[in-house]
């Protein structure tokens, strides 16, 4: 060991048995005593250290040295069993493949975290448990891109463009909870013991072994769950009402609104025709539509888009993520307009020119920002065709 290593560890150990180690700093003394390579080494030196700092500073202090020797030592060997037991997990955690619409890229990132303090102002050890590092995983989708992953519990899941799913490295171990924004289609593997847990905003959707779709985008108001096979139960947060934990059965639908208000009649019409009139109503902020058109809501998996009498305004906001562009409203009367139809393998371009095709529309392009205006000319002889109906 360097005499530099050596200082660093004085110091950071004075700081220890004061508590007023940072987190980094904690992480940096783990290295520095694990730094050897040799386990009889290891252990000279943090006792050498222990009884250098068995002085009069710490005489009015009821510090027990050996209990902390034999602490920081568990506590690494803990720490080095933990970290090869995630990695072998994250080894078998992959991303089955990415499907991209533009040129966009999909990520992994991984944040590590230093929880709880090791040892208190009086000297006393905390539970191993507050100092375990947990490592958060999140995989996204950008905009112009899907994305298809299987987690190691055998779930499968793809994401839609502009989406992300958060896990921790505990996943499978002590949980299966993973945290989601955007939109998301499940294949849960089937375990009673550990459900599957999807956090999206305001709701939690437990599931086993079943399909579901989830689409919770943030700037959308509301958040839709969609259960394909099997069940799911969802519950909002912060609700702990047995009555209020919704289970949803095939081919039923769960809207939750962040706002009340945002559940108008016009806005179910639009997000579930079929809804209206059969809806329960569940809360001020959460309805339930018996019958869905399923293939509709999961189309965007085949690389579809199912469009059923939908206005322009809502429209575009779905080819905004599929091809990763922007859309501005020159005129407002414009949104107004509504188009049925199904979007495969089409480039942008071909969509935008269907759309001026069918409707008193125009639009000019530049770059991925796309100005959208109304074709006066169009618009009159759009007007006197539907008058002679």
């Amino acid at each position: 060991m360097t005499s530099n290593s050596r200082k660093d560890l004085d110091i950071l150990i004075n700081k220890y048995l004061e508590d007023k180690c940072t987190p980094e700093q904690k992480q940096q003394l783990y290295v520095l005593l694990t730094s050897s390579g040799d386990e009889i080494e290891f252990k000279e030196v943090i006792l050498s250290l222990l009884n250098e700092f068995q002085s009069d500073q710490y005489e009015n202090h009821t510090i027990d040295f050996d209990k902390i020797y034999y602490e920081l030592l568990s506590e690494i060997k803990r720490r080095e069993t933990i970290d090869s037991e995630r990695l072998l997990l994250q080894k078998r955690m992959k991303v089955k493949r990415l499907v991209f619409e533009g040129t966009a890229v999909a990520a992994v990132f991984c944040i590590a975290f230093f929880l709880g303090s090791f040892i208190n102002r009086n000297g006393n050890i905390d539970s191993p448990e507050q100092s375990i590092a947990i490592t958060y995983s999140e995989i996204k989708a950008p905009f112009g891109a899907r994305s298809e992953i299987i987690l190691n519990d055998g779930t499968e899941v793809m994401l839609n463009a502009g989406s992300s799913i958060k896990y921790s490295s505990d996943y499978n171990l002590l949980n299966r909870d993973l945290i989601l924004e955007g939109e998301a289609y499940f294949k849960a593997s089937g375990n009673a013991d550990l459900p599957l847990v999807v956090n999206a905003g305001n709701i939690t959707i437990r599931a086993t072994g079943t399909e579901f779709n989830v689409k919770a985008y943030s700037d959308d108001g509301i958040i839709e769950t969609t259960l394909v096979e099997g069940k799911v139960e969802i519950s909002q947060i912060g609700n702990n009402e047995k009555n209020r934990i919704l289970v949803l059965e095939p081919n039923q639908k769960a809207i939750y609104a962040y706002q009340s208000d945002q559940l108008t009649l016009e806005k179910i019409k639009e997000i579930e025709p079929l809804a209206v009139k059969p809806a329960k109503i569940v809360s001020d902020k959460l309805l339930v539509s018996p019958k869905t058109d399923v293939e509709q809501v999961t189309a965007w998996t085949k690389n579809k888009l199912i469009i059923k009498s939908e206005n322009l305004e809502s429209l575009c906001i779905k080819l905004q993520r599929k091809y990763n562009v922007t859309f501005i409203f020159k005129d407002e009367e414009i949104k107004r307009h509504r188009f049925t139809g199904v979007l495969l393998d089409e480039t942008f371009q071909q969509v935008m020119d269907v759309i001026k095709l069918v409707a008193p529309i125009d639009y000019l392009l530049d770059g991925k920002t796309v100005l959208l205006f109304s074709n006066k000319e169009q618009a009159e002889k759009y007007s006197r065709n539907l008058n002679k109906k």
